[in-house]
């Protein structure tokens, strides 16, 4: 999904140079650097440090250790957070990261990989307007978006979005 959250952004007029990327994955992270010409970095800690919106798109079970990684940054530099690992609360990246940050939590769906995709987003309360729109302009790169007023309703989004394309693709 970051691959094509990353293609949507440049498709979508983001410079490559404007865009950082983090992995464990050295082989993945440099291919990525080759073929779209993105920043790389295997500290997350230096790469918060270069960005305006950390985007967390790994998986759920080292979330919350990647947030620690960078929760200092992201408190003293006042960074806009969007998730879209799924399943992880936005109270859950709050304890990691700190309960002022500003957390756009979100899923995109698997059109998403085409940009065709429809993501719906909720934001907490640390969220000014200019954060809201940056990042629905970063999830518009990808597709159609939607906010919904209570995070509990991305859950019944994600079901129906998530699978309502694979329903039709079978």
């Amino acid at each position: 999904m970051a691959t094509s959250l990353i293609s949507g952004l440049i498709a979508s007029g983001y410079a490559p140079q404007q865009i950082w990327v983090s992995d464990i994955n050295q082989a993945a992270l440099q291919a990525l650097a080759d073929q779209l010409h993105v920043n790389i970095s295997a500290n997350n800690a230096a790469l918060s440090e270069e960005v305006d919106v950390v985007v967390l798109a790994v998986k759920p079970q080292i979330l919350r250790e990647i947030a620690l990684q960078i929760a200092a940054t992201i408190r003293t530099r006042k960074l806009l957070v969007v998730s879209i690992a799924a399943g992880i609360t936005q109270s859950s990246l709050a304890k990691w990261l700190g309960e002022d940050v500003a957390i756009v939590r979100c899923m995109p769906n698997t059109p998403a990989l085409v940009l065709t995709g429809a993501t719906a987003l909720h934001a907490n309360n640390n969220i000014s307007e200019e954060q809201k729109d940056l990042a629905e302009n970063i999830l518009r790169a990808v597709g159609l978006t939607l906010w919904v007023a209570d995070e509990a309703q991305l859950d019944a989004v994600t079901a129906v979005s998530g699978s309502g394309p694979a329903y039709y693709f079978l």
